[in-house]
């Protein structure tokens, strides 16, 4: 078992197996934490680049929706066609669609879940926090397997499919393949 946090271990997995997407982390120096990740491309499934903590702030006050201020007290985790104040960018897929953590009050506090350009928060929960998502994609590429099979879990709780994604790598790029669970 190894003492380096999730975010480390990514780091050196793609330092060793993705160097060209390695190359591409645009981070600053300065940066701590997952925000150390910035800008490695198609870092998280299903090809979401993580934001800087200066793109983050400049996406959440481009996305941010004022217009249904009564939306704002639903709990973490549920479904929103409006982008709120409390959700904070963290991932882009450069079509529109962005990772976010949830920062609404409720038991879900803190989750992580995709926005949709074109239908808003309307899926569940991929990740109960960034740790559980730096662990699971960290988990993932040094194993080779799958990637957000706790989603899958959840998903079959209400009785639907959804894909899980295992990574691959080519010409020292990172990708992650769809696969059915």
């Amino acid at each position: 078992m190894t003492d380096l946090l999730p975010w480390q271990r990514i780091r050196n997995w793609l330092r060793t197996n993705a160097p060209r997407t390695f190359e591409q982390i645009s981070a600053p120096e300065d940066a701590i934490g997952r925000w150390r990740l910035a800008g490695a491309p198609d870092l998280y499934p299903t090809m979401f680049t993580p934001l800087s903590a200066r793109e983050a702030v400049r996406e959440q006050a481009r996305l941010r929706h004022d217009v249904y201020p009564e939306l704002d007290r639903d709990p973490a985790g549920t479904m929103s066609s409006a982008f709120l104040k409390e959700f904070v960018p963290i991932a882009a897929s450069g079509t529109g669609d962005y990772l976010f953590v949830d920062g609404r009050p409720g038991p879900e506090s803190g989750c992580v879940r995709e926005w949709c350009r074109d239908d808003g928060n309307l899926g569940s929960t991929l990740w109960q926090s960034v740790h559980d998502m730096l662990a699971d994609v960290a988990h993932s590429l040094e194993t080779g397997e799958p990637a957000l099979r706790g989603h899958v879990e959840a998903a079959r709780a209400r009785f639907a499919r959804v894909a899980v994604y295992v990574p691959e790598v080519r010409d020292g790029l990172l990708s992650w393949q769809s696969v059915r669970d």
